[in-house]
């Protein structure tokens, strides 16, 4: 449809954000050090704090501390939240494109996470990488929403649309789509390359681990979030991918009934 490319070479991951990518990609994290490099990360910390004390998970009483909430959110999130930090400092923050808002694109993305670890918990898979992956995958939609913003195209992608997937309409943009988007990112910020191929394969799943993110990508999305027709996709998918509906059910029902 035009001639935009979406940018070949990415920001490079600031200097501090780095250091703790490095932490998470390591097989041991030391959790003391990992904490003290997210303190000395104002922006990091308070994006970790918001989301501690968001209605997303019912807290009592607010935390105040990372070294808490590092405990309540577990590594993978405080990685999904790092990383996300990363691409707001590196990319203006404007998801309008996609009729979302910031606060509710958060929401996906823990939601997702949430969902991988009621579903999967006792799955012989590697479900931190997963729940990484689930949190950040719809990055490459800030990159795109940016492309789209600066070029003036927000009516032309709000009329493909009206035809077409959002990653159709991303497709028909750009000739390619915010995952493949995503997984070049994180290829270039160093991420291992089994991180990436869950990315760059969400679409056409082939290992186990890539058909379960496809069924989460497909329930809990930017066009619905646990909605009826978002339900029959995943269900479809669920049977075409030779997975258990009853456990994944199951694992809907109790997210439901923490929202």
């Amino acid at each position: 449809m035009n001639d935009i490319i979406i940018p070949e070479s990415f920001p490079n991951l600031p200097s501090s954000i780095q250091k703790i990518q490095s932490m998470f990609a390591s097989d041991d994290i030391n959790s003391v050090l990992l904490v003290a490099l997210l303190e000395e990360e104002p922006l990091i910390s308070a994006n970790i704090l918001k989301l501690v004390n968001s209605v997303h998970y019912g807290l009592k009483k607010k935390v105040t501390s990372i070294k808490h909430a590092f405990i309540l959110l577990g590594t993978t999130v405080i990685r999904g939240i790092a990383m996300a930090t990363a691409l707001k400092k590196s990319f203006p923050l404007d998801l309008s494109p996609y009729d979302i808002s910031v606060e509710e694109f958060d929401k996906i993305c823990v939601l997702r996470t949430r969902l991988i670890g009621l579903w999967l918990k006792d799955e012989d898979i590697d479900i931190e990488t997963l729940s990484s992956v689930s949190f950040l995958i719809e990055s490459g939609k800030i990159v795109t929403a940016n492309e789209i913003n600066k070029n003036k195209l927000s009516s032309s992608f709000t009329e493909l649309q009206k035809e077409h997937s959002i990653l159709e309409a991303e497709n028909l943009l750009f000739h390619i789509n915010s995952y493949q988007v995503a997984a070049m990112l994180f290829k270039q910020w160093q991420f291992d390359e089994n991180f990436t191929n869950l990315i760059s394969s969400v679409l056409e799943p082939r290992t186990r681990e890539q058909k379960f993110l496809s069924v989460v990508v497909s329930v809990i999305s930017t066009e619905g979030i646990l909605s009826d027709e978002n339900l029959e996709k995943a269900i479809h998918l669920l049977s075409i991918y030779d997975l258990h509906e009853t456990k994944f059910m199951n694992a809907i029902n109790l997210l439901k009934k923490e929202l």
